[in-house]
């Protein structure tokens, strides 16, 4: 009888190791889908993503790169992080369907909301730091230069720019759907997330230090100000949903 229960305990780890490689399998070939249509489209991308810095230099204005298979790296740069959002809805619903099976009826229903949350969040903060963010970061940067030096702009820093910061706010952005997860499982509340704000503030600027390489101290504060924003975010909707759950 022992024996049989081990046996079935090792056919239910193998069972749920072929699922785990059938989701890591099809996310993947879903990301290298959305990458080669990023990559036949990353021309329009790259037009795309120069506009911000058009409205700080003039549209007359060159970007330069200096040996011949930089345009060729960003593209292909380019089509491995746009294929992954382009394919991002894909991914986790694989990831749903992989955990969906092992989580109670009630849990089901708020990790769902957390998945679709997850993804709503990145696209609203790739989209704030495009039409925000960047454009004001870069009239910033560009103002202490532009009286006296001459600015000449090479295509793969600024892409990796660009890409850096829609990545971290990307990122940032899963603060208040991660909250809103933690307290649908009762692992936080409300008021545990007002008590602890002052943390939260000074982690922000940790963060930020981080993430900006703790060198210009406007860009730790540019950061940290939408981080801190983030957290109270997140209060009002664990809040919410309390109030939701009381009624």
């Amino acid at each position: 009888m022992h024996e049989k229960i081990e046996e079935q305990k090792k056919q239910n780890i193998v069972d749920h190791l072929i699922e785990l490689r059938s989701c890591l399998i099809k996310s993947f070939v879903g990301w290298v889908i959305g990458a080669v249509i990023s990559y036949f489209l990353a021309e329009h991308i790259i037009n795309f993503l120069l506009f911000p810095l058009y409205k700080v230099i003039s549209p007359q204005s060159k970007v330069f790169f200096r040996i011949f298979p930089e345009v060729f790296i960003a593209y292909i740069k380019l089509s491995i992080i746009v294929g992954f959002i382009i394919s991002s809805p894909y991914i986790f619903y694989q990831i749903w369907l992989f955990i969906a099976p092992g989580l109670y009826p009630h849990e089901k229903k708020w990790v769902k909301s957390a998945l679709f949350l997850t993804c709503f969040s990145f696209l609203i903060g790739d989209l704030l730091a495009y039409f925000i963010f960047l454009p004001a970061i870069l009239k910033f940067l560009y103002s202490f230069g532009e009286k006296f030096l001459v600015f000449k702009p090479f295509l793969s820093d600024y892409i990796s720019f660009v890409l850096k910061i829609f990545i971290i706010f990307g990122v940032l952005f899963q603060i208040p759907s991660l909250l809103f997860l933690l307290s649908k499982l009762d692992l936080v509340n409300s008021s545990q997330l007002k008590n602890f704000r002052p943390y939260a503030i000074i982690l922000s600027f940790f963060i930020a230090a981080i993430l900006t390489s703790g060198i210009d101290p406007l860009n730790q504060i540019l950061l940290a100000i939408p981080l801190t924003l983030l957290y109270e975010v997140g209060i009002i909707l664990v809040k919410l949903g309390e109030i939701r759950k009381g009624g």
